[in-house]
């Protein structure tokens, strides 16, 4: 038997929808009756501030119960560790109300292979957190985002719950990476993000054979060199994220003068009919302190769909490969000190719909060939380079549709850029300090 009462919609986006398919009130123990129910969904719903009811711990034939985001406050009832046969449970709570003093009862969830419990306080779970975990051998997926937690689910020296695909633990305080999670060769996602990670993060996570998605952004006090994480194999990896830390070391060695990969990725590159991390689709490692040149073994990255270099201290020019990227849709390298002029190349970026490259010392002719292919373009921030000069004819047509234009402190002039009557989706256009004199058109 199942009973699916959640709300179809969401509060944030569509409140009136939601509001309208809502169930509130009580749930009364009338439900205890229902013995064969298996199934029991009432998330999204508006239980505003009612206790979750010990009851529901007498549904033994329970294997889904999804309590999620339905306004339930108070203590997390114990009586929740007798549904045995649970195999998914989600509590999550929007707005921090739901909290557990103690969590022995989900010990006891021995046929568990989903836990959320996302947006609950867990601060005084301590150290009973890698105890239950160890008694989950069947888990699949963790998430605990936002729970309060501190440093004990670190300390973990071996785990039995060797089917971990999924752990989310991100903004909470730990000040160490769960060392346990390298020897656990069934990890496709880690999100750690927003943490308090102080140390220097093993090159061992590249070794991961099956990890496909990794986000360490938000840990101002992570450190490490990128050069060093590349040295893993990475088979799988699709997405990489370090926002906000403290990597360094991008140029990982090549020869600036010949732009060779450096020797290790090199023979990677050659050993492998796939290409260098042949899956790889993010990197985001914007507000790091990377320093030196813009590597030219990027552009081998050949599944790479989203690069985000922001905000670093990267010099010297922008190679020219950078044009060669295939699939790229957004490529931020805005806030470097990279210098000299933009490749032409870059009219060759056929996906693109996101390019900054605001903030740095960019020289030289801006012309149509550097947009020549960017039928998708969409955001395009140059600003901040003072000595960039765009060039176009006057009777010029872009292929794309600009929404968002930024070309403050940049060479336009001297005429009022013509072009700009043929774009009829701007929603911000920034050209002030651009040298143009003259009438605005009335167009």
């Amino acid at each position: 038997m199942s009973i699916d009462l959640h709300n179809p919609y969401s509060r944030e986006e569509t409140y009136e929808s939601w509001s309208s398919m809502s169930f509130t009130g009580e749930i009364r123990p009338s439900l205890m009756e229902l013995k064969s129910l298996r199934y029991l969904d009432l998330s999204g719903n508006s239980f505003e501030h009612i206790l979750i009811r010990k009851f529901i711990g007498s549904l033994k034939n329970l294997q889904y119960l999804n309590l999620a985001d339905s306004g339930f406050s108070g203590e997390i009832p114990p009586s929740l560790g007798n549904l045995s046969n649970l195999q998914f449970l989600d509590l999550s709570s929007q707005s921090y109300n739901l909290f557990a003093n103690g969590i022995q009862w989900m010990a006891t969830l021995v046929s568990l292979k989903h836990l959320v419990m996302n947006h609950v306080n867990l601060p005084m779970v301590g150290s009973n957190l890698d105890e239950m975990l160890n008694k989950l051998p069947l888990l699949i997926e963790l998430h605990l985002h936002s729970c309060q937690l501190f440093d004990p689910i670190s300390s973990l020296t071996s785990t039995k719950f060797t089917s971990l695909s999924v752990i989310s633990i991100s903004h909470n305080f730990f000040t160490k990476f769960p060392v346990w999670l390298l020897n656990l060769s069934s990890l496709v996602s880690i999100d750690v993000s927003h943490n308090q990670l102080e140390e220097q993060i093993s090159s061992r996570l590249g070794e991961l054979p099956n990890l496909q998605y990794l986000d360490l952004s938000g840990n101002k006090k992570l450190t490490g060199s990128f050069s060093e994480l590349l040295r893993g194999s990475w088979k799988k990896i699709e997405v990489l994220n370090l926002a906000s830390s403290n990597f360094f070391d991008l140029d990982v060695g090549y020869n600036s003068l010949n732009g060779s990969l450096p020797e290790y990725l090199k023979e990677r590159k050659n050993c492998s009919s796939e290409g260098l991390l042949p899956k790889l689709r993010y990197v985001d490692l914007s507000n790091n302190q990377l320093a030196g040149k813009l590597p030219f073994w990027l552009s081998q990255l050949e599944a790479l769909t989203d690069l985000n270099l922001f905000n670093n201290t990267l010099q010297g020019p922008i190679p020219a490969s950078f044009g060669t990227f295939r699939n790229l849709q957004y490529m931020s390298l805005g806030w470097n000190e990279l210098n000299e002029s933009l490749p032409v190349s870059f009219g060759q970026l056929s996906e693109l719909v996101l390019l900054d490259v605001s903030g740095n010392h960019l020289t030289g002719i801006l012309s149509e060939q550097h947009f020549s292919d960017l039928s998708k373009l969409k955001i395009l921030w140059v600003q901040e380079n003072w000595d960039l000069v765009l060039n176009v004819s006057s009777t010029w047509i872009p292929p794309f549709q600009i929404s968002d234009l930024n070309m403050d402190s940049c060479n336009l002039g001297p005429s009022f850029p013509t072009w700009l009557k043929s774009q009829k989706n701007v929603f911000f256009l920034g050209m002030s300090n651009a040298s143009i004199s003259g009438f605005i058109p009335n167009w």
